[in-house]
């Protein structure tokens, strides 16, 4: 990986010149500082502003793809005219667009029984956070409490050697996710993203396991940062804290802008609400 700001000329000519620009950004960890619970994130103002001036530039489409449920990463980020990936790809929404992996559908029912037992072997006092997201699941353990560890990590080692039942582990940030085998990934999102909206340039954003399927994606072809410097990744870039996303979305505007390029940006972008500091997740949908 190179340091983006140093090679940042060359990059900025590249988005300059590209017909078209699709910009895909993880959430938490990348456009939102990682939080102590999913439910305490917030996206900063600042960032709601860039990501809205971004939207707006000539040719550019913006792609909000997370770990989180499709209408609760809608509803963190609060604009419409954006497209928005829930579950790591395996749900798509956007302006004329909608995608669902038909294979995940079928594995609801195996994903809420796993998150039951979760949750009641390890209830809220343990430290242990279960979300049940429909088509996966995370456990996340940040806040797991030293009486409980062995216990745990036993639990999820057992867990992770059955096989079957159409579902496998991946690890990430102090957290477990739960997901269909064979499912859509970050990777298949931005791919089939890009067909439909006829192949623009990438541009992927990320800082956990789950982005390096993006990266993957969009090797040879595309552009691929990663926040915070991993040995190891196949992004092509590396920003050094999650601080310098701002600037990034800043920066990629502002190339947009100087090239003069007189394409119409991806759509009309509204405020959907004002969303709370500290609020729930949970929204409407899509």
């Amino acid at each position: 990986m190179k340091p983006f700001w140093k090679n940042s000329a060359a990059v900025s000519a590249r988005l300059a010149a590209a017909p078209g620009l699709l910009v895909t950004l993880d959430f938490d960890g990348t456009l939102a500082a990682l939080a102590e619970t999913p439910g305490q994130a917030r996206l900063e103002p600042e960032f709601r502003a860039a990501l809205k001036e971004l939207a707006a530039a000539p040719g550019v489409c913006v792609f909000i793809l997370s770990g989180r449920a499709l209408p609760g990463v809608r509803h963190l980020v609060g604009l419409r005219g954006l497209y928005y990936g829930g579950n790591h790809g395996i749900e798509i929404k956007g302006p004329g667009f909608a995608w669902c992996d038909a294979g995940a559908l079928k594995t609801r029912g195996r994903v809420a029984g796993i998150v039951a037992d979760m949750q009641e072997r390890f209830p809220p006092g343990t430290g242990v956070l279960v979300e049940n997201k429909l088509f996966s699941a995370s456990v996340h353990y940040r806040n797991l409490k030293p009486a409980f560890k062995h216990g745990f990590f036993n639990r999820m080692r057992s867990l992770m050697a059955t096989r079957g039942a159409g579902l496998h582990w991946r690890g990430g940030h102090k957290v477990f996710e739960l997901l269909p085998r064979g499912a859509a990934h970050k990777g298949d999102a931005v791919g089939l993203l890009a067909k439909h909206l006829g192949a623009p340039l990438g541009i992927a954003v990320g800082d956990d396991l789950t982005d390096e399927d993006m990266f993957k994606a969009l090797a040879g072809r595309g552009l691929t940062v990663r926040v915070g410097r991993k040995a190891g990744s196949k992004a092509g870039y590396f920003l050094s804290g999650q601080g310098e996303v701002l600037r990034l979305l800043r920066f990629i505007a502002a190339a947009r802008d100087r090239g003069g390029n007189e394409t119409d940006s991806c759509g009309a972008i509204q405020i959907l609400h004002a969303p709370h500091a500290h609020g729930s997740n949970r929204a409407q949908g899509v």
